[in-house]
């Protein structure tokens, strides 16, 4: 065989055991039947809005903090509601999107795709009508997602009979005209 000709054999390539992790670490998208649902049937919106309502909770319910959800149908025709929250460690980041992801699989929803949760930087999980995003501080304020879309509306995610927490009462402090009277 001279220099110029190729080999006989077929090049092979091997997989390093990092690839390999990769790969079998998560599952990206959900096997979904891929349907088209006009964006004119109020039932598909009141759903989206009450999934991203309970992916709020999910999120409030793992501590994540500045959680909020916009309206964006007035914005893009991509996507109608996102999704957002700030984790303060990669594996809360972690278990709030593995929390969503489990809760939306109970409740029918698969995801489109998923993103970056191992990493905990910023981790994304599309379901279609709404997208889920989870930040660290740092990535939160450098991507900006709520000022690149400052116009949209925000939703109200809370239930409104659930009154927000509020700091353990201490007595008010004794005015120095009740200090005297006391001794």
């Amino acid at each position: 065989m001279t220099e110029h000709e190729p080999s006989q054999q077929p090049a092979t390539r091997e997989t390093t055991p990092r690839q390999t992790r990769a790969r079998t670490r998560s599952i990206i998208q959900d096997d979904v039947t891929h349907e088209a649902v006009a964006r004119r049937t109020p039932d598909r919106i009141n759903k989206a809005v009450e999934l991203a309502k309970a992916c709020a909770r999910i999120a409030d319910d793992n501590r994540a903090k500045d959680i909020v959800i916009l309206d964006l149908r007035h914005a893009t025709a991509i996507v109608d509601f996102f999704v957002i929250a700030t984790a303060s460690s990669r594996r809360q980041s972690h278990a709030i999107a593995s929390e969503i992801d489990a809760e939306m699989k109970k409740r029918g929803e698969r995801k489109l795709g998923m993103e970056g949760s191992e990493e905990g930087r910023w981790a994304l999980i599309d379901y279609g009508d709404f997208v889920v995003h989870i930040f660290s501080p740092n990535d939160r304020s450098y991507y900006a997602l709520d000022e690149i879309w400052g116009d949209a509306s925000r939703i109200e995610w809370r239930d409104a009979s659930a009154s927000p927490p509020t700091a353990p009462s201490s007595a008010p402090p004794i005015a120095e005209g009740d200090a005297e009277a006391a001794e």
